[in-house]
């Protein structure tokens, strides 16, 4: 199946909405912006390369994340960057 293609604005968005339905400590949570990496394989093109915060908040939060992940990393791309 093929992924939808879009911005890495409107992907950055999207994961920052979906981190306002976390816990208040999340509140502090910041997820540095969405990059392209070379596809490998049927992985998505891109990455969220980090996470700033305190580590355990940050821990937290990116396990409350995981799922809502795995659903953006299995339906969306981002445009290829050469």
């Amino acid at each position: 199946m093929a992924k939808t293609i879009i911005s890495k604005r409107d992907l950055d968005a999207i994961i920052r909405n979906h981190m306002l339905t976390l816990p208040a400590d999340c509140a502090h949570v910041v997820a540095m912006p969405v990059v392209w990496r070379a596809r490998v394989r049927s992985e998505p093109n891109w990455a969220i390369p980090g996470w700033s915060g305190d580590s355990e908040s940050v821990r937290r939060c990116v396990e409350g994340l995981n799922g809502h992940l795995r659903h953006l990393r299995s339906n969306f791309d981002i445009p290829d960057e050469q």
